[in-house]
């Protein structure tokens, strides 16, 4: 078998297993998180060279055999109920991302911020309100680390995707998560 063959059954069952369950690689941000263990969540290099070369004669990069972490601000830090306005502690614990983020602008990556709200609301509310709590995580960047503005992404979800299923109210569900996609 072709190795180029091999790398791509290698990463497809990879990405398979890892978009199946991500729930492991949310990572909650905190002071104690090193500036390489931030780069290495969200732009993941294979410690093989060779199979990271293999991986791009296939079209794969090494973030689909290495999978991405998802960070996750704090839910007691991060937003109250019906704000999108960041604390100073969120940005605190943000500008820990902005040199990581600076680092890898021309990766091949795009970052994406999304938002997340509790049940609290109308359904069209609480995706407005997702979505803005996602844009205000942007524009911190994009103000703070003049990051290019192409290279963030912000998307909201609503209350989709409650962290708290069991108390859809609460503000743990209240938060913006950072994550990494392929592609520009």
């Amino acid at each position: 078998m072709p190795k180029s063959l091999m790398i791509s059954l290698i990463c497809l069952v990879f990405g398979a297993a890892s978009a199946a369950d991500n729930s492991g690689d949310v990572v909650e941000i905190n002071e104690s998180i090193a500036p390489e263990a931030i780069e290495s969540g969200l732009f993941p290099k294979s410690s093989i060279t060779a199979a990271c070369e293999e991986a791009a004669k296939a079209g794969f990069t090494c973030g689909q055999i290495v999978p991405r972490k998802v960070f996750s601000l704090p839910s007691n830090i991060s937003f109250a109920s019906g704000s999108a306005q960041l604390s100073d502690a969120a940005k605190s614990l943000l500008a820990g991302f902005g040199p990581a983020l600076k680092r890898n602008e021309a990766s091949g990556s795009s970052v994406i911020f999304i938002g997340h709200t509790d049940i609290t609301g109308s359904k069209r509310l609480n995706q407005n309100l997702s979505e803005r709590r996602a844009e205000a995580v942007r524009q911190y960047f994009i103000s703070n680390f003049e990051i290019s503005p192409s290279f963030l992404k912000a998307s909201g979800v609503g209350s989709a995707q409650l962290k708290d299923k069991g108390d859809p109210s609460s503000s743990v569900n209240r938060r913006v998560e950072i994550s990494t996609t392929l592609g520009k």
